[in-house]
């Protein structure tokens, strides 16, 4: 079973291999309602808390139902200590991923997890007895919460007592360990988890207040030993990787510290460490690295981190681009969207009602490719006005502040909020700067009309006439470029649009009443095989998970629409 394989290589083994084993350890636990010592089992469950380290690996983990599972292994009174403690590696390995916390939640994993703590890890036998066990499924348990819960969310006292007593320590022990290891967690796992915490301006205060109070200056040490480590070549990419995850993890906490100018002093002290972090930024290793990491949605890449420290600590006045007058009428007008990239979707939704006004030309990375922050700073230098689409995603994104804060701060350029939720409420860094400012606040029921309000807006803040946007709620008299738009809308694989070329609405709607009225995994066995076949030399997969999407795409199509068809 211990044999090393990359991810690649283990999804032909999904049905064969990883349903077969969590079928028969789950068998297992239901049928044998106490505690026993399987050696067998154990092996299974090592075997699989190995697998899943690999973050890669999760979306097989995920399509063989192991969250669903192992979760409720954690509701059974009578397992062993070793069988909780695997089973939370496994969870916790699960929430390493985007996709994997995602399913987590759905699950209710918070909850599951809090009963858990209650009903067994204060008071299993195995734990009163021997509270190394207990401290050992606590920092899991507290991992896991960070991981899958919104830092803004997280209870403040017992998520400092875990800073000070879990957290911290697991970190010293692990830069001090010759393996760079605290028990089996090695230590970018835990630098992700501060970085995680660092999201929440409140606990970047609370480590630099507490004993261990130095925390930038700490963060530089540990950073400047890693960097000598990655200029000793190795030809352990798997051991390199992790340093190299780690240098990231820790460029993304210092970008976090910099927003604060109690904090900059020590990082302009430091400025040698962050020249050495852009030459190795500009290295070949991180090109050689990356396909063996998986970089989380949380962590910005290293290039954007280190621009996002330098603009702190010497900010861009601007780069000399004009600003343009807007008291003059206009007849055509640019503007720039800035938006969480976990609000893509809203986003696409955005941009395809408002870019086919012929009045407004729009930039958005995910159209022009501009993520560097220069181009990021000139386009919004070059725009009439910006848009910022504000959520708790938002005001989480470390890039979204910099935009904003430039746009407020620096150019005093005129923007507009978009709340994609309306009952969200704006705190901390983000409040002050947008209270003053014109506001929209969207419902999902009624988006065309909040479009027209958007756009009246934009007509007051930019003083030009554009035209009324029209409703494309009539599904049949889509066109062929509005339904490749819906395909972008729902975050659907492109290769599925090229794959089915549905010329019009019409067509959409048929085979959604088509599919629909059969159990969709015979038509996904179905065309499996026709969609690998015909993407065969892109090596593309169509995986259980994406058709799923598609699915469940379509049955929103059809409910929107029954009358269309």
């Amino acid at each position: 079973l211990n044999m090393k394989l990359l991810d690649i290589e283990l999804r032909k083994y999904q049905n064969i291999l990883f349903i077969p084993l969590i079928t028969f350890i789950d068998k297992y636990f239901v049928s044998n309602q106490c505690s026993q010592n399987n050696i067998l089992i154990k092996e299974i469950l090592e075997f699989l808390r190995i697998t899943s380290d690999q973050t890669l690996t999760i979306p097989i983990f995920i399509n063989a139902n192991y969250p669903q599972i192992c979760l409720h292994w954690l509701s059974l009174s009578y397992l062993n200590a070793y069988e909780y403690a695997y089973t939370l590696r496994i969870i916790y390995n699960i929430a390493r991923h985007d996709e994997g916390i995602m399913i987590l939640n759905k699950c209710q994993c918070h909850n599951i997890l809090m009963q858990f703590n209650t009903d067994i890890l204060d008071r299993h036998i195995d734990f009163i007895i021997d509270r190394k066990w207990y401290e050992d499924l606590q920092l899991i348990y507290f991992m896991i919460i960070i991981l899958i819960v919104d830092s803004n969310k997280l209870v403040i006292e017992s998520t400092n007592w875990f800073i000070t007593y879990r957290l911290s320590p697991a970190i010293f022990d692990g830069i001090l360990s010759r393996t760079y290891r605290y028990q089996k967690f090695h230590i970018s796992e835990l630098i992700i988890i501060l970085m995680r915490l660092c999201i929440n301006d409140n606990y970047i205060h609370c480590i630099s207040h507490k004993k261990y109070s130095t925390f930038p200056e700490y963060v530089f040490n540990v950073l400047n030993f890693l960097l000598y480590c990655v200029e000793i070549e190795r030809f352990d990419y798997s051991v390199l990787s992790l340093d190299v995850l780690t240098v990231i993890a820790l460029a993304n906490i210092l970008w976090s510290i910099s927003f604060h100018d109690q904090y900059k002093n020590i990082l302009i002290e430091n400025i040698q460490i962050i020249n050495k972090l852009i030459v190795f930024e500009s290295s070949n290793i991180i090109e050689k690295i990356l396909p063996y990491i998986y970089i989380s949605r949380h962590m910005s890449s290293l290039k954007r981190a280190i621009d996002g420290i330098w603009q702190n600590l010497y900010p861009l006045s601007s780069t000399n681009v004009e600003i343009k007058s807007l008291t003059t009428i206009k007849s055509f007008c640019s503007l720039m969207i800035s938006y969480s990239h976990i609000d893509i979707d809203f986003c696409r939704q955005l941009y395809d009602i408002f870019s086919i006004l012929p009045e407004l030309s729009i930039s958005v990375d995910f159209i022009n490719s501009k993520y560097l922050w220069q181009e990021i700073a000139q386009t919004i230098e070059q725009s009439d006005l910006v848009l910022f689409l504000i959520s708790n995603n938002f005001f989480n994104s470390k890039s979204c502040r910099q935009e904003l804060i430039y746009v407020t701060d620096t150019l005093k350029k005129p923007f507009i909020s978009i709340f994609i939720n309306a009952d969200y409420q704006v705190t901390g860094w983000l409040k002050n700067r947008i209270n003053e400012s014109k506001q929209i606040h969207f419902e999902e029921k009624d988006f065309i009309n909040n479009c027209n309000e958007l756009l009246s807006l934009i007509k007051q803040s930019v003083s030009m006439n554009i035209t009324s946007i029209k409703n494309t709620s009539d599904i049949k008299q889509w066109n062929e470029k509005e339904v490749k738009q819906w395909f972008n809308n729902n975050n659907l694989m492109p290769e599925l649009h090229d794959f089915y070329q549905f010329q019009n609405g019409y067509e959409l709607l048929l085979y959604t009443q088509a599919i629909l009225a059969f159990s969709w995994t015979k038509e996904y066995a179905r065309i499996k095989i026709r969609f690998e076949e015909k993407f065969k030399q892109q090596q593309q997969c169509l995986s259980p998970h994406e058709f799923s999407k598609f699915i469940n795409a379509l049955k929103h199509l059809k409910n929107k629409s029954l009358s269309s068809i």
